[in-house]
């Protein structure tokens, strides 16, 4: 399996200017480069930017990190998009898109899905949640080659800004699966860098994992378990609320049908280690939430 990663970027942003280049001691987009470059599926980046020369910053900083640049219509990502993809996929590619606003992306995340998607011959893998997003990074997947041409040639409107969101307005169109995804991976903390607030959590985090002793890019979970422990930092963009997402960008009617769809679709758990014989199960409630657990002793 290999994996086509298509970052598009710009310069400018209506709630932070020049977010990209925000942060102390590593900005946004070196956190992004540096942890999507950890993901053992990903066979090439491509950097996608905006025609004009505003951009000439990004461009400088792709090019001394090698990254193959493209350059696109600024608010017809999808076309941005299809550019790179066209230039650069090999045949049997997945194809990612990054979000530029991601520093602590799950890379683990891609590799789990690629692979899966790979084993089942899915279009793309879909975290199984029914009411909230789970915190912002976990959950990644890449598309088939069939559900990118779908993208491409059916968007309109805001899907053409926002890349794949038209797939969930057609999941019966697809094969794809559910990922449940850890107790972990939902909590209220918000990791999206869209305003001063958010690069200032994001500054608060490495510098906390620095001084504990942590080297190299947290992995997701060792930034939420971070924030679990440090409520000082995940209070400090709390008032900063989501603009898009699977709950806040779609209407009731549309969610209630792509939940509907779940039914006959297939759920892997990838925290499950499926080859260890259980001994034993019990029912237990989760000392955080009070939510209903089973527990599970392994074999080994």
């Amino acid at each position: 399996m290999s994996v086509l990663a298509v970052w598009c970027n710009r310069v400018s942003s209506t709630r932070l200017k020049d977010k990209c280049a925000s942060g102390e001691p590593l900005t946004v987009a070196e956190h992004v480069m540096a942890r999507i470059a950890r993901a053992k599926s990903v066979r090439q980046i491509i950097l996608a930017l905006p025609d004009g020369p505003e951009q000439r910053p990004l461009a400088v900083w792709g090019a001394s990190h090698g990254l193959p640049i493209i350059y696109g219509p600024e608010h017809d990502v999808v076309s941005r998009f299809g550019k790179a993809v066209d230039r650069y996929a090999q045949p049997g590619d997945l194809i990612f898109r990054v979000m530029a606003d991601q520093p602590f992306l799950d890379w683990r995340a891609i590799d789990f899905s690629a692979s899966v998607m790979t084993a089942n011959g899915w279009d793309f893998a879909l975290p199984l949640t029914f009411d909230r997003d789970p915190v912002y990074g976990a959950g990644l997947s890449p598309w088939s080659m069939r559900a990118w041409k779908w993208i491409e040639s059916r968007s309109h409107g805001e899907e053409r800004e926002h890349v794949g969101m038209i797939l969930r307005r057609h999941l019966k169109e697809f094969e794809y699966g559910l990922v449940s995804l850890p107790h972990w991976a939902f909590r209220p903390y918000r990791l999206e860098m869209d305003t001063s607030q958010d690069i200032l959590l994001m500054n608060s985090i490495w510098a906390r994992w620095r001084a504990g002793g942590g080297e190299g890019e947290p992995s997701l979970q060792e930034v939420v378990a971070l924030l679990d422990r440090n409520r000082d930092i995940s209070m400090l963009n709390g008032m900063i609320h989501e603009k898009t997402g699977p709950y806040t960008s779609y209407t009731v009617a549309e969610i209630a049908a792509w939940e509907k769809d779940y039914i006959n679709r297939q759920v892997v758990y990838p925290d499950l280690p499926s080859a260890i014989g259980f001994i034993e199960a019990k029912s237990a409630t989760c000392r955080k939430c009070n939510g209903p657990l089973i527990t599970v002793r392994l074999g080994s």
